[in-house]
């Protein structure tokens, strides 16, 4: 509410602005929309506005001086547009459909906001519960540093590694182990805390000692780690509070747009006619990505 709040001020500093510019017919002061002319070409305050949407931590204060370079930023971006379209780009195969497809993302987009707009914020108790069942991000928080070694590997490769991790427990004789059989890998010295990793590789941290190692398999090779040291750095709730709140909204609007798009697939009429073909019906589907929790924990306690 407050970041909505901030963008209206914005609108209506530039806005106010842009009334100084106008245009007098017949003895009537006519307020005018365009904020710069280009060649043939306008700029309006509505573009200037939503530029300056896209700005981060501009206040109504700062708006004034921030509008000019962001003005400008539009100016050159005009130029380059209309020699785009003097060069006859926007009628380029590849340009159109990367038009049509931004158009197709837009509309969508606009549709799940207005569909997800009156969705209820989580109440004291969901926070409360939601820090409860997840001591791992709040009480138990941990800090843990490690070893990462990043290894391209194929999936035969990958398997020597296993063995070799297995037979021998000890990083380095891993580690030589890539460079006698000419490995791609790259070593760092990693700290992340527990918000920062991911899920899946969570549990597994939790159950590491220091210097225990484990090797995690990927698409396209594996990440061998060896835990050096780990130390607890708790969160309280009322720490915790926003970036909880911030999740659990984030997942509503999830399940709504996934009961959405259900409904919608079975009132559909969908027919495959190409060489791609639905997947089986017990394949796991995409699903929308939700703001991890971690992640948004972690943005706030840097």
């Amino acid at each position: 509410m407050q970041h909505s709040m901030r963008l209206g001020c914005l609108a209506l500093i530039v806005f106010a602005s842009s009334i100084a510019a106008c245009d007098k017919i017949n003895h009537h002061t006519v307020t005018t929309q365009v904020v710069a002319k280009v060649n043939n070409g306008e700029i309006t305050v509505h573009q200037l506005n939503a530029a300056l949407a896209q700005v981060p931590n501009v206040s109504p204060e700062s708006a004034k001086s921030v509008s000019g370079p962001v003005l400008e930023r539009l100016i050159d971006q005009e130029l380059l547009v209309q020699q785009a379209r003097a060069a006859g780009l926007d009628r380029n195969p590849q340009v159109v459909q990367a038009i049509e497809a931004a158009k197709r993302a837009v509309l969508a987009g606009a549709y799940v906001q207005q569909m997800t707009a009156n969705i209820a914020k989580p109440n004291d108790h969901d926070i409360h519960e939601y820090f409860v069942q997840h001591p791992e991000y709040f009480s138990g928080r941990r800090v843990y540093a490690y070893r990462s070694v990043a290894i391209h590997a194929t999936p035969d490769e990958v398997h020597g590694i296993e063995q070799q991790l297995t037979a021998t427990r000890d990083v380095d004789a891993v580690v030589n182990y890539l460079r006698t059989n000419k490995l791609n890998f790259v070593v760092n010295s990693l700290s992340k805390a527990t918000e920062q990793l991911p899920k899946e590789a969570l549990t597994r941290f939790v159950g590491l000692k220091d210097g225990d190692s484990t090797l995690f398999v990927s698409p396209g090779g594996a990440e061998l780690v060896q835990l050096i040291s780990s130390h607890p750095e708790p969160v309280d709730e009322a720490q915790g509070r926003p970036f909880i709140e911030k999740y659990l909204l984030e997942e509503r609007r999830n399940e709504r747009v996934a009961t959405e798009i259900k409904s919608l697939r079975t009132a559909a009429t969908i027919q495959y006619v190409g060489e791609v073909k639905a997947p089986p019906a017990n394949a796991a589907s995409p699903k929308p990505k939700a703001n991890d929790v971690s992640s948004s924990i972690a943005a706030g306690l840097k």
